[in-house]
């Protein structure tokens, strides 16, 4: 009876032991995940603000020369991407990457109309997810 007993109490405490485990990587899944979601959430406010800086200070339909010699003048990285009409890209920021996504390179878009003219400016990110 007394081994019976023992038996018991050594798998209550077995049992006591895994629920703590089992406890305490569920808090800190759920820890990991709030804080990787506050952090998109201030990465995402950075990236809106720079889009909006870019939409105060250059007008939809504006020349590209125009356009070209603002991004010239604040000393800005970008590049053209595509062919007619063609993108402006700048660079503001990354996505750190995750388990099926590789690193993201976050950019401001600007993009011109066949008229050569400012069509709209957006955010734009470029990276591979499964």
């Amino acid at each position: 009876m007394w081994a019976r007993l023992r038996s018991n109490c050594r798998m209550l405490s077995c049992m006591r032991k895994i629920i703590g485990v089992s406890v305490l990587a569920v808090a800190l899944f759920v820890a990991w995940r709030i804080y990787t979601k506050v952090a998109q959430a201030r990465r995402e406010t950075a990236y809106h603000s720079s889009v909006e800086q870019f939409q105060h200070d250059l007008r939809v339909g504006m020349a590209r020369a125009d356009v070209k010699k603002y991004l010239d003048s604040r000393g800005l990285d970008y590049r053209a991407v595509g062919k007619a009409p063609e993108v402006y890209e700048i660079k503001i920021g990354e996505e750190p990457g995750g388990p099926v996504c590789e690193r993201r390179m976050v950019y401001v878009a600007v993009e011109f109309s066949y008229a050569d003219t400012l069509r709209d400016i957006d955010i734009r990110k470029v990276g591979a997810c499964l």
